[in-house]
């Protein structure tokens, strides 16, 4: 094996899921230490659902009869996404930085799985932080309409949207030059939300603005949420989701394993 290569291993499709599944238990084993990875997931989307409920709730029109928090909810749902996808931005960064990749060089394990073991992480603590955030959506008047079927759509469309933005998330920790510095670059993956129909509706918004936020992914993540919550047809928002979040991990994987594999030889 030369400098910066990595032992050989095999390529079947039980081998590489078995390396995944291993990194990924990896990734979340480092909650122990690190326990404000579920802080970030729980306690933000809570404070969210009560900033909305009674900060917000009584001062903002949303255009229908329904609550606010109902409104909002959705919107709530993707920023917990958000915030769970941040984490790997860390991660990530600090496996760059702080010697690990050398002692994975002498493993034989698929390189790839370094990186989509955090990224399947990102997908269970987002479960977590689903179900604290549900939660405390009920606990202040949370009321959706939706049957088994709609949560179930619900739950696999926030799950597409954290397992795109995870990936971005990927991208951000590879190009941080230090840890402190990929920490900073994740807040990016939180902004659009609050650029989107996730807290008002984009009807209320500047025409210029509303060109911006009608449009972006997560508005349409947003709308579809609230379609299958109300126990409405989501329409052509449901199709355009998972185009555009299917793309985002299309491209970002791409291009995230290009940039690992640079890295990691080197």
């Amino acid at each position: 094996m030369t400098a910066g290569s990595w032992p050989a291993r095999p390529t079947s499709v039980a081998w590489l899921a078995s390396d995944y599944w291993e990194m990924a238990k990896r990734s979340l084993r480092h909650i122990r230490n690190d326990p404000e990875q579920l802080g970030n997931v729980t306690v933000t989307p809570v404070l969210l659902v009560v900033l909305m409920k009674y900060l917000f709730g009584g001062a903002i029109s949303t255009g229908t009869h329904g609550s606010y928090i109902n409104f909002a909810m959705p919107g709530v749902f993707i920023a917990a996404a958000a915030f769970a996808a941040v984490t790997s931005t860390v991660s990530v960064a600090a496996d760059m930085h702080e010697g690990v990749i050398d002692r994975f060089r002498t493993l034989p394990i698929a390189r790839s799985s370094v990186i989509t073991g955090h990224v399947i992480a990102d997908l269970a603590r987002c479960l977590v932080g689903l179900a604290v955030t549900i939660a405390a959506g009920y606990a202040t008047g949370f009321r959706p309409a939706a049957g088994p079927g709609g949560w179930a759509l619900a739950v696999a469309v926030i799950l597409l949207v954290t397992f795109a933005l995870s990936w971005l998330a990927v991208l951000l920790g590879l190009a941080g030059r230090s840890v402190e510095g990929a920490q900073q670059l994740g807040a990016i993956l939180v902004i659009p939300v609050f650029f989107s129909s996730a807290l008002v509706p984009a009807a209320t918004m500047p025409s210029w603005l509303r060109v911006f936020t009608g449009n972006q992914p997560v508005t349409q993540a947003v709308d579809t949420l609230r379609a299958l919550l109300e126990n409405q047809p989501p329409g052509s928002h449901l199709w355009l989701t998972l185009t555009e979040f299917g793309g985002i991990v299309v491209a970002a994987f791409a291009v995230a394993t290009v940039l690992f594999r640079r890295a990691a030889s080197a």
